[in-house]
């Protein structure tokens, strides 16, 4: 096993029955200096305290384990809001906000998310026609269907 899905599996088992959960893990850097990228996400958000939390948890593990040999750099943080949702569970925290969907076939869709089930996401979408009056309609999308969802940021 590689040494990311390694500290993914141990995350993982740490956080199962808690809200949080990890979204990505990476090693990255070099074989000398590596950087462990660690990032999470919960049910109701993260806080700094978590991050912290796991850090330290995940630090001291990475030292017992010995997994590097050498001096690394451990980052655990929240994704920002460049980061798409990847996952099922991510999803119920921003309903009633606006994302742009990019589906498996290419297509781009954007609208406001209304709700979240076990399959997938319904999305109220609103579609402007040349020379008629916009209309605005759920659009039920699977999970399967969808490569990647990002949340749009709102200034209003």
């Amino acid at each position: 096993m590689e040494q990311r899905e390694q500290i993914a599996a141990m995350v993982q088992e740490h956080l199962a029955g808690s809200s949080l959960f990890p979204v990505a893990v990476e090693v990255k850097g070099s074989a000398q200096r590596p950087k462990v990228v660690v990032l999470l996400d919960g049910d109701s958000g993260v806080k700094i305290d978590d991050c912290a939390k796991v850090s330290r948890w995940l630090g001291e593990r990475l030292e017992e384990l010995n997994l590097f040999g050498n001096a690394y750099t451990l980052e655990v943080s929240s994704p920002g809001v460049d980061f798409p949702l990847t996952q099922p569970r991510q999803y119920p925290q921003h309903i009633g906000r606006t994302l742009n969907v990019t589906l498996t076939e290419g297509e781009t869709v954007t609208g406001r998310l209304e709700s979240v089930n076990h399959d997938g996401i319904v999305v109220l979408e609103t579609r402007k026609e040349k020379g008629k009056k916009a209309t605005t309609q759920p659009r039920d999308l699977l999970f399967s269907q969808i490569n990647q969802a990002q949340v749009q940021v709102s200034f209003k």
